[in-house]
């Protein structure tokens, strides 16, 4: 007589109707969707499922019987997140000054990017296809138009900028975050600062940037690592 694996569910459904697992699987689906957090976070999505399963001090055969492939799991993580940047868009879209809420998105987005490699790579990876993401990248793609052209309308944005141009700035925050790391993990916000008064439509003057320049020290350690590691030329 077949046993019962430990992962499977408990009966066929709760008192809802709804597929209950059991406690232990249950316990090692949390932990599995913990561990894929931290470690996409930390490495990206370049992290593999056998990453996540040593994270999680499971089998890595544990997390296939849970999630077919590292895109499925990757997807499980993250629609929340496209949900996230959906709900910033708009946020942003109702602050008065259209050039503020501009700044305000663009901020808002490096941060998580800082806080999350796994975050920033999802931004400009189009391989993940979920109803939920695919509405989210279409309802951000227009909130993020209409930002653009908000403040276009208020003379504020320089007029030769397009909403194609969003992605090319994103993918350059994301460039210094991996180049300094944990370093200088805040210098990203320099490149921004630069990257923000770059798009204004005219100026006399240049706002304050939030953080000093990188030390010689910091710079040097900072080629040395990038140079020698995954991410670098070499």
């Amino acid at each position: 007589m077949p046993t019962s694996h430990p992962d499977a569910l408990v009966g066929s459904s709760d008192m809802c109707g709804q597929p209950r697992l059991r406690a232990d699987a249950q316990a090692n689906l949390e932990r599995i969707l913990c561990s894929a957090r931290e470690v996409f976070g930390a490495q990206g999505l370049d992290a593999t499922l056998a990453d996540v399963a040593r994270h999680a001090g499971v089998g890595v055969g544990t997390v296939y019987r849970r999630f077919a492939s590292k895109d499925e799991l990757i997807q499980a993580l993250f629609d929340s997140r496209c949900a996230e940047i959906e709900s910033l868009a708009t946020t942003s879209l109702e602050i008065p000054g259209a050039w503020d809420g501009l700044v305000h998105y663009l901020e808002a987005i490096s941060r998580r990017m800082a806080d999350s490699r796994g975050f920033g790579d999802i931004l400009m990876d189009a391989r993940f296809t979920s109803d939920a993401f695919t509405r989210a990248r279409a309802s951000i793609t227009r909130s993020t138009a209409a930002l653009v052209n908000r403040a276009k309308d208020e003379g504020t944005l320089r007029d030769d900028f397009e909403i194609s141009d969003v992605p090319l700035l994103i993918q350059t925050i994301k460039l210094s975050q991996n180049f300094t790391g944990d370093d200088a993990p805040e210098a990203y916000r320099r490149v921004l600062g630069f990257i923000i008064d770059g798009l204004r439509a005219s100026r006399t003057t240049h706002r304050e940037l939030p953080v000093p320049a990188l030390t010689t020290e910091q710079l040097d350690h900072v080629m040395h690592r990038y140079g020698s590691g995954p991410d670098g030329p070499c």
